[in-house]
């Protein structure tokens, strides 16, 4: 490998010296995902559909005999944009909605090839969640373990259950991927359970689903929506898999000592759970606390922080991903060199120690003071290398010196607002509102449309980058 990008970090650490080649994936137009809408704009922005998004999660297979690496890699649900507020399936008040312009997407594994300076996508096996079953994109039912609470749209802004867009019993949104060379099986972690997943590598069949309540610790049945299960390693000198949420878990309001006033706990609270789960027993062994420092996060919102992936080094010591909106209002991509040893295990306390966490008192046998929560030091400020994506979300352990890592793109489309000639205006599509027939009704301006369209130049990229540290990773 030739390493010729030199950097150098100062931190807590000392001084850190890293080099770093970088990739942009390629990926054949057969794997490209089909544009299923009928919108002209949409059609010319994405004549030969979407950009296959494989870098939800990394997994390193293994180093051919010519020097070509192969890395395991994962999709997540498909390609899916932000949509307005639309009415509950209840009848009473709104909900979120997701739209999704290729509903029939199949997620999917992928395997991933490094070699003469290109990365490219080798294969793609879809995941099968029964015998012949492809799994889907699209939101469980509604009300259903694994339920996103969102609405799911299609082709207009209007819920319609026998389109193809409606729910799906085999949703699956996978964030992470890990390789069990000692099973020789893949496992992933599903953002909609949150669940854990164990895959047939060659078959993409899924034989065993682990929940909250089913091998998963019931509390994280209160995951935020779309901030479930992100991050997800296997260990192989311990045999152990670690996980985290994305974010903190929710669990309506409790007092804030940072605002004086009741705030939501997925907002405030002063950590997200990180699980330590035994593939031998299909059982969570451990849990524990990751801190999250709100100073770190826009508004001081700790909710504001998005963990991406993590590895295992051995011994207790691992390294994550850590980011989101920083207290700047821009977003910050930082490696967090990560230590369990010692940590408190959190297994029997409930969602009062969030509350305990953001108030500073205790309640119902839990207090955040007594808490000794997993240990972390910045390893590398990503954005200080040349990052520029949003979505740091693969990482994988190439060897004692070497990670790789990859970002999510989302298949290159994002929604966008567009008024009467077709000009985008940057809005927030969330803060609309749409009625039952699909026109809006609060928050666009009049002539103003909304519909899929290509995401900003510096997130369309699908890239790779291989990091080489100056020492072996368990030094530090």
């Amino acid at each position: 490998m030739d390493f010729s990008e030199q950097h150098k970090q100062a931190n807590a650490l000392g001084t850190v010296g890293v080099s770093v080649v970088r990739y942009e994936i390629e990926a054949d137009a057969s794997f490209h995902v089909p544009y299923e809408g009928d919108h002209p704009a949409v059609r010319e922005q994405f004549p030969n559909g979407f950009f296959p998004s494989i870098g939800s999660g990394l997994a390193f297979k293994g180093a051919r005999p010519d020097g070509a690496l192969e890395f395991f890699c994962v999709t997540d649900r498909g390609p899916n944009g932000d949509g307005p507020e639309v009415p509950a399936l209840t009848g009473q008040g709104t909900m979120g909605s997701k739209i999704f312009p290729a509903p029939g997407f199949t997620p999917s594994i992928g395997t991933l090839k490094v070699e003469g300076g290109r990365a490219w996508l080798e294969s793609l096996t879809p995941i099968l969640v029964a015998d012949g079953m492809r799994s889907s994109g699209l939101p469980m039912p509604h009300g259903s373990v694994g339920s996103s609470a969102e609405i799911p749209l299609f082709n207009t802004l209007a819920f319609d259950p026998d389109s193809k867009a409606g729910f799906h019993e085999g949703g699956v949104d996978t964030e992470a991927i890990a390789y069990d060379r000692k099973r020789n099986k893949i496992w992933l972690a599903d953002e909609y359970g949150p669940f854990l997943l164990m895959v047939d590598p060659a078959t993409g069949l899924v034989e065993q689903r682990y929940g909250p309540g089913t091998g998963l610790p019931p509390v994280m049945a209160l995951r935020r929506a779309n901030r479930g299960m992100e991050g997800m390693t296997l260990d192989p000198h311990s045999d152990r898999i670690h996980a985290f949420l994305q974010s903190p878990l929710s669990d309506g309001k409790a007092h804030s000592a940072a605002t004086g006033q009741a705030e939501k706990v997925e907002r405030y609270a002063r950590f997200t759970r990180w699980i330590e789960f035994d593939p031998n027993t299909g059982t969570t062994v451990a849990m524990y606390a990751y801190p999250i420092d709100p100073t770190d996060y826009a508004h001081g919102r700790t909710g504001n922080a998005k963990l991406g992936d993590l590895v295992a080094l051995g011994e207790g010591k691992f390294i994550v991903i850590e980011q989101g909106e920083g207290a700047a209002e821009s977003m910050i991509n930082k490696l967090m060199l990560v230590e369990i040893a010692g940590a408190t295990d959190i297994s029997s306390l409930s969602s009062e120690l969030e509350k305990s966490s953001m108030s500073g008192g205790s309640g119902n046998g839990a207090n955040w003071s007594d808490i000794v929560p997993i240990k972390k030091t910045e390893l590398l400020d990503l954005n200080a290398l040349g990052w520029v994506a949003e979505k740091a979300e693969g990482l994988a352990l190439v060897d004692e010196n070497t990670l790789a890592m990859t970002n999510d793109n989302d298949f290159g489309m994002k929604t966008r607002v567009v008024d009467a000639e077709g000009e985008v205006r940057h809005a927030d599509v969330t803060t609309f509102v749409a009625d039952a027939s699909g026109a809006i009704v609060s928050g666009a301006e009049p002539g103003e449309a909304v519909r899929v369209g290509r995401v900003d130049e510096k997130e369309r990229a699908l890239s790779l980058w291989l990091l080489r540290f100056e020492r072996p990773l368990m030094q530090y």
